[in-house]
């Protein structure tokens, strides 16, 4: 995390065998060198994340937007996940005006979307970077609620037009999704790498598990757009106090994940009235002592408090991407 996986890529390009094989199993072509990575976030001005951000849009490009994905996946790499950089005023506009101008250039293709406000531009043209990847996600979110990110995932295949081979195995992949609450296994080497490292998350995404959407029913939200926040005002109200959550814990990630911890914390509160919780419908099991605990753990551990976290995605300021990229090129100069 944090730009460690460089020590990999310095490894491999000192003549390590076992790095070298698993560097090819994992990532693209460019991606088997120190030079190839260092290309990719050279897209981005001085290869910083705040300085492409702070240029007009005018001046982005399709690669710039795969270097953001880079970049994110170098702070926090993950096998399957989403990424929200929070975008400043004049970020949004750069972000947005770059979004709509390559999207009429066709640089972007538009596209419709399984998450969050399910529409979204594709990139993945010269897409090489994770093996079995080969989609690029953009979405730009939270503008009408003036709290915008950059949504950036990278899925398996490609949603084309008409029903190409991509489309039907993105389909496939998204069936299965819907059935088991996770997609089907695009890389089985980045798989392996996350049961076995703790350099790399198995799933962080912002698609909730069965047994989440399982809770969030008996709370009566339906929304796939339910936040941390909205979910926790419901089983406060429904454990019997009917203040609801303090105004402090509004709109602060961290403030919020860090009172659901602790043994004065709510998610023992909520263990303590699962009696009265069984009462209003809402079974308070292990399994959802579990999904509540990893919640507060991602968003207590988070360096800024963001306004609102839906379930495991990761969110991220510039800033915090800057000093992982300069982590990263401790062993990348």
């Amino acid at each position: 995390m944090n730009g460690a996986v460089g020590s990999y890529i310095r490894a491999a390009s000192l003549g390590s065998p076992v790095a070298q094989a698993h560097l090819s199993e994992v990532f693209g072509d460019n991606f088997q060198s120190p030079a190839g990575w260092s290309k990719m976030l050279d897209h981005m001005p001085g290869g910083r994340v705040e300085n492409l951000m702070n240029r007009k849009g005018a001046w982005w490009t399709r690669e710039c937007f795969q270097a953001l994905y880079v970049a994110c996946w170098i702070h926090h790499p993950v096998e399957k996940g989403s990424y929200l950089i929070q975008l400043g005023p004049i970020h949004q506009a750069n972000v947005r005006a770059a979004y709509d101008r390559l999207l009429q250039s066709g640089a972007l293709q538009s596209r419709i979307s399984s998450h969050l406000s399910k529409q979204g531009a594709s990139a993945h043209e010269g897409w090489d970077f994770l093996k079995g990847y080969g989609e690029l996600l953009l979405q730009i979110e939270g503008e009408a609620t003036f709290a915008p990110y950059l949504f950036l995932k990278c899925e398996g295949h490609a949603l084309e037009k008409g029903l190409s081979l991509s489309t039907v195995k993105h389909l496939a992949s998204w069936v299965k999704k819907g059935i088991t609450g996770s997609g089907q296994t695009a890389s089985q080497a980045l798989q392996e790498w996350a049961t076995f490292s703790s350099v790399v998350e198995g799933r962080a995404a912002e698609n909730f598990s069965k047994s989440y959407e399982k809770l969030l029913k008996q709370l009566g939200l339906s929304s796939r757009r339910t936040t941390v926040e909205e979910a926790m005002e419901a089983l406060v109200r429904k454990a019997g106090f009917s203040n609801g959550l303090p105004n402090n814990l509004k709109g602060n990630t961290s403030n919020l994940g860090r009172a659901m911890l602790g043994p004065l914390g709510y998610i023992e509160v909520f263990k303590r009235q699962r009696a009265v919780l069984k009462k209003t419908g809402v079974d308070f099991d292990e399994k959802a002592e579990k999904e509540l605990t990893g919640l507060a753990e991602r968003m207590s551990a988070s360096p800024t408090p963001h306004a609102a976290q839906h379930y495991n995605e990761i969110r991220v300021t510039p800033a915090e991407l800057d000093l992982s990229l300069a982590t990263f090129r401790g062993f990348i100069p």
